[in-house]
């Protein structure tokens, strides 16, 4: 219940333009947006969305209100959307991942996707060695979560989350939250 009323005021000032992070980068394809960490330090996020995504902008919104979500809330310091058929859609995060080949991000996508496959709740934790630790930054890989995630339009997805902490920086409660944020994702996803 807390979560979803999280969710909804996240919403509303997204929806009221206080929670919009301000953009200083001149691209549609990345957008550098400053914002401050607990210590008050400015720090600069990166943010990608790929064509796909950028022409639904409902969808767009949402997935980025849960990245925002997810990076602030929680130890994570980079997040990937990613569609088994398209790719990578969405990127936010501290630092900026090395950029691959469509085919390799598909390839990458599948093997995460297909890792969730042995999870009864929708979520595993992956090695550093992990082929899918290419999607991240370095420095965002020393805890690397994958969540189940319905993709675009209706194919299979996920989201890959990672950390320069270790697992047990992230509670129990981020973690099931985590799950409810994509259950929710989904939810919203299914009634557009």
């Amino acid at each position: 219940g807390a979560l979803l009323l999280l969710q909804g005021s996240i919403e509303l000032g997204v929806e009221k333009g206080l929670a919009e992070p301000q953009a200083v980068g001149g691209d549609d394809e990345g957008i550098i947006s400053a914002q401050t960490d607990d210590s008050g330090t400015i720090v600069n996020n990166s943010r990608s969305a790929a064509s796909a995504l950028q022409e639904d902008e409902a969808a767009s919104r949402m997935i980025q209100r849960l990245a925002q979500t997810i990076i602030a809330f929680t130890p994570a310091t980079y997040f990937r959307f990613l569609d088994e058929d398209l790719g990578v859609l969405y990127s936010y995060g501290v630092t900026d991942a090395d950029n691959l080949d469509a085919d390799e991000q598909k390839r990458l996508a599948k093997l995460s996707i297909d890792a969730l496959s042995d999870s009864r709740g929708g979520r595993v934790a992956l090695p550093s060695e992990h082929p899918a630790s290419k999607l991240l930054p370095a420095a965002a890989t020393r805890c690397i979560l994958v969540q189940k995630l319905n993709g675009y339009k209706n194919s299979r997805g996920c989201l890959i989350i990672g950390s320069d902490k270790l697992l047990q920086s992230f509670t129990k409660n981020d973690l099931r939250w985590i799950g409810q944020l994509a259950d929710y994702n989904n939810l919203i996803g299914e009634k557009s």
